[in-house]
């Protein structure tokens, strides 16, 4: 079987931006005071916060492409309170992608990230910016649903599909039995 890698990554980059997209139409759909909220004794971050975090992984992969890290985060930065911010470096990231070249897709690189809630352990393994990029879109849209629940009750809607898997939608896509 041969891949062509050209079509994989425009297919990852594609993804990575819609799921990109939604973020910045939520954002667009609500005031700073709800992406300052905290759905609090449910959720106990607000969604700037999970929206930070969220960036801060395709930070880690914009910084060094020999040594990715996921541990590098940006706590208490302004994106977490400013809607505004956030809404510029959802652009950034987008802006980010396109400008990838597909030959780099499947280097080699270096992942680094803690492993253990009892212990610092960090682990260091080899892997691909195609395979992160998969990663970090997936894990953005974890942190979507929680940031659709965190709206919920905080009484405000989001945009529709907002937090669901690729592979969600499709299944609501091709089976009638699953009203959405």
């Amino acid at each position: 079987m041969v891949i062509d890698l050209v079509e994989q990554f425009r297919k990852v980059i594609k993804g990575n931006i819609e799921g990109l997209d939604q973020g910045v139409a939520l954002l667009t759909s609500m005031t700073n005071e709800q992406y300052c909220m905290c759905a609090k004794p449910y959720i106990n971050s607000s969604i700037g916060e999970h929206l930070r975090h969220v960036l801060d992984l395709y930070y880690a992969l914009k910084s060094n492409v020999d040594m990715i890290d996921y541990d590098m985060r940006r706590r208490g930065a302004l994106v977490e309170s400013c809607r505004m911010t956030g809404l510029s470096e959802l652009e950034q990231v987008k802006t980010w992608l396109l400008t990838l070249d597909p030959d780099m897709m499947n280097n080699k690189v270096i992942m680094s990230t803690e492993v253990s809630v009892v212990d610092t352990l960090v682990v260091q393994v080899e892997t691909s910016l195609i395979r992160e990029l998969i990663f970090v879109s997936m894990h953005a849209i974890h942190h979507y649903a929680l940031m659709d629940v965190s709206a919920k009750f905080c009484d405000f809607d989001t945009p529709k599909n907002m937090g669901f898997a690729p592979a969600t939608l499709t299944a609501l896509r091709n089976d009638s039995s699953c009203v959405q």
